[in-house]
């Protein structure tokens, strides 16, 4: 049976996501892999550190829209509430609370994540550690119903509903000592207090953490860095904007943030990794799962263009080949609905512009399906028509002029093939570069 990859991630706490795992979860949205949050309390217990007015509602009811407008940044895309209340800081009042999680039966709330488990089928589960990351009750406890919700998942006896799900990789997030010590040492030299005092760093004084040696995976996340602080600036509440996590500038940042750590529970871990689904496999084929493996090959980027009766016309295309040497033949891909397939198909004529790094608006612009039609959508941009009337991108990496050979049929695309008749390889710049949904720039050895 193949499933969409899917990444759950278990949180006590509104705030917890975004802080701890905010990266890897924007960084999953955009590859395509369906992400879920479960929080197991609403943070009753929380603090307006900010001093927001809160108007009539209580803290809880606007954590909650903290945590939903924190989501949305991230790209999540099911959320689920565990149901309990904050259990408060270690040795407070609130430990007491009869529907506090830290009281709550460990079955009982295990049974009610198992069946989330059962419903949503992650190949990937992260959570707290076993000590609770910093040792807050809710932290603890909710490594316990993981570990438990993990047994329940998978025992065809359990009285969970849905059918039976054991759980591929579980993970739980992780600081490992050597960052600590890099950030610490990043914000004393840029003048910034640390939140690991004004000393050196000393992990024997740190109550949290993992040595290096214990990090099993490491996820970068600098791409998303701008979503995940923005996510947490969203829990205004509990992260003022003064804060720690808010206000550390530049490279600090990168360090700060822009790397997530975990540590493999299970399977136990045989090498270090990069990537969370890592050796997954048995994925379901659909449109989006497509896309997002496609996602993982870099592509140059190219404007196709052509003419018909004397109106121009150009769209962004990334799916463009070589066919042949001899005679010299490339292929493109475009819809085969589109204005292009049409007008290619008419004119029997069309030039292939491949981009620079400096091209990426050219390309967005081309992409854009709200884009006016004829010669307005070139505004702007510097062209030169060939005799046969044909436009091509005047500052372009390269480019050929073809002349239709022969339309293929490709599903939902038309395969087209074109004869070169005429090519150059225009200016010397690096190519512009389409990766994960974004564009990069070529980095030479």
């Amino acid at each position: 049976m193949t499933v969409p990859l899917t990444l759950l991630c278990v949180h006590p706490h509104p705030d917890d996501e975004s802080i701890a795992c905010g990266g890897v979860l924007a960084a999953s949205a955009d590859r395509g892999i369906r992400t879920v949050v479960v929080t197991c309390t609403g943070g009753e217990e929380g603090e307006n550190l900010a001093g927001i007015d809160l108007g009539a509602d209580d803290l809880a009811t606007h954590r909650e829209r903290e945590l939903a407008a924190a989501l949305d940044v991230l790209g999540v895309d099911a959320r689920h509430q565990l149901g309990y209340r904050d259990s408060g800081m270690a040795g407070s009042d609130a430990n007491a609370h009869p529907a506090s999680f830290h009281r709550a039966d460990l079955d009982e709330a295990a049974a009610r994540l198992a069946g989330i488990i059962r419903s949503e089928r992650p190949q990937v589960v992260v959570c707290d550690d076993a000590a609770g990351t910093y040792g807050h009750p809710d932290h603890v406890k909710a490594h316990q119903v993981v570990a438990r919700a993990l047994e329940l998942a998978e025992d065809p006896a359990a009285s969970v509903d849905g059918d039976v799900w054991p759980v591929p990789k579980w993970y739980v997030h992780a600081l490992g000592h050597g960052r600590m010590a890099q950030m610490h040492s990043r914000l004393r030299a840029a003048g910034l207090a640390s939140p690991f005092g004004d000393g050196d760093f000393d992990e024997a004084e740190v109550p949290f953490g993992v040595p290096d040696a214990g990090i099993t995976a490491e996820v970068d996340v600098h791409g998303v860095l701008d979503r995940k602080r923005a996510a947490m600036a969203a829990h205004r509440s509990q992260i003022a904007p003064d804060s720690f996590f808010l206000n550390v500038p530049g490279d600090a940042a990168g360090d700060a943030f822009g790397v997530e750590q975990f540590v493999r529970l299970r399977p136990p871990p045989n090498g270090f990794e990069t990537d969370l689904f890592a050796g997954v496999t048995g994925v379901e084929v659909t449109s989006d799962t497509f896309r997002a493996v496609l996602g993982q090959f870099a592509t140059g980027v190219t404007v196709l263009t052509t003419a018909r009766d004397g109106v121009p016309h150009g769209m962004t295309v990334n799916a463009f080949a070589s066919v042949s040497l001899a005679p010299p033949l490339v292929l493109v891909c475009v819809e085969r609905d589109s204005t292009m397939s049409a007008m290619i198909t008419a004119s029997g004529l069309f030039a292939v512009s491949i981009l620079g790094s400096e091209h990426a608006a050219i390309s967005t612009r081309f992409a854009d399906g709200d884009r006016p039609s004829g010669a307005a959508q070139f505004a702007g941009v510097p062209i030169v028509t060939s005799a046969s009337g044909v436009p091509r991108l005047a500052d372009a990496l390269a480019w050929l002029e073809c002349r239709l050979e022969a339309i293929h049929d490709g599903g939902d695309h038309l395969i087209v093939v074109g004869a070169v008749e005429a090519l150059s390889p225009g200016i010397a710049t690096e190519p512009l570069l389409f990766f994960r949904g974004g564009y990069g720039r070529f980095q030479p050895s």
